[in-house]
């Protein structure tokens, strides 16, 4: 089993920090890369995908700023530990079902990954807490020079780099943001803050990112377009959307301080009531529930525990989490349980 399934410390993204981190959980830059001549994982033979993995793993060895890195093929991990990673988003839901070989090679902190074998050969990430999204491209920026220097990535003069998805050629560059939003949907005006930033080019997505519905007011909003700009054009045009979706949700939260502020205490306290008393908690519940803990953190309300540990408790809660730290595997109902007993076990000290 390797040392990266098994990392015990809270990732970078969810230490609480950064600029607008009362709002913006996390910013993620990542980026499409293949190689020139191959075929796309998607349609690639097992010995493809072996050859393509076996010359990433290569690369990373070879380059000296690279010591840190762990490279992890996820077809020697059982499924658990498979979710694991992907529970700590060091690689994507869809590696969890990736056949051959596939992985990831990350840092330490778990902040800069590179997933390969994934839809396109590589996709690289960088990921941490609050709003900083030039700051994350500046250090994948490097990342992609070293790599490109020893790998031959797919690219065209006219439509840039050539990714398994057409919307995603050119950059190959999404830019995405974790936000917290409730006091928006509590206010009503979620909808109209949502559809003007897709105008503006971002959609929206879950917590768990694509295909994951929305729960507790966690919304995930990335660019569309990867073609026709610069990097530096896309990094400038999402943060001007987030600042300004940052400063709707800050409007609404003095909103119902001022005029339900009492109302906004009771949906806290009873949030904790039930967080501290269920015998039964699925993960949806729990994010529904924990949001309203989160906002009464934010707005100094509530004061038993932490932005930081309480994303320690939401990371502990996962599914493979849960099983991993207990080393057995466990149904739904019996995770439900154990998931209400952590929780219960974290506000009450018990």
């Amino acid at each position: 089993m390797n040392g990266l399934a098994f990392s015990t410390g809270l990732p970078g993204w969810l230490s609480g920090e950064g600029p607008d981190a009362d709002v913006v959980i996390s910013t993620r830059v990542r980026l499409a890369r293949n190689f020139a001549g191959r075929r796309f994982p998607s349609k690639a033979s097992l010995l493809e995908r072996k050859q393509a993995f076996d010359e990433v793993a290569s690369a990373f060895r070879g380059a000296p700023q690279f010591g840190d890195f762990e490279c992890v093929n996820c077809s020697g991990l059982s499924r658990i530990e498979r979710q694991f990673l992907a529970e700590q988003r060091v690689i994507s839901p869809d590696l969890l079902v990736a056949e051959g070989d596939c992985g990831v090679a990350a840092d330490v902190a778990r902040r800069i990954c590179v997933m390969i074998n994934e839809e396109d050969h590589l996709r690289l990430q960088c990921l941490d807490s609050g709003c900083r999204p030039a700051e994350l491209w500046n250090a994948l920026d490097g990342i992609d020079d070293t790599l490109g220097a020893h790998l031959d990535f797919a690219f065209d003069r006219r439509r840039g780099f050539l990714t398994c998805r057409p919307a995603d050629s050119g950059t190959g560059m999404r830019v995405s943001f974790l936000l917290h939003l409730p006091a928006l949907i509590l206010t009503k005006n979620i909808d109209q803050v949502l559809l003007a930033a897709s105008q503006m080019g971002m959609a929206t997505r879950g917590f768990f990112g694509e295909r994951s519905n929305v729960v507790g007011g966690f919304f995930q909003l990335s660019n569309v377009a990867t073609l026709g700009a610069s990097e530096n054009e896309l990094l400038e045009s999402a943060r001007r959307v987030v600042e300004k979706t940052v400063e709707c949700e800050r409007t609404a939260r003095r909103r119902i301080l001022n005029d339900a502020r009492r109302e906004l205490l009771d949906k806290v306290h009873r949030a904790f009531g039930i967080l501290t008393y269920a015998t039964l908690l699925d993960v949806d519940e729990f994010l529904n529930l924990s949001s309203a803990i989160r906002l009464g953190i934010d707005c100094n309300l509530f004061n038993p525990t932490t932005i930081a540990q309480l994303n320690r408790l939401t990371l502990m809660i996962m599914p493979a989490h849960l099983q991993t730290f207990h080393k057995r595997t466990m149904d739904e109902n019996e995770l439900k349980s154990l998931r209400a007993e952590t929780v219960k076990s974290f506000f009450t000290g018990a």
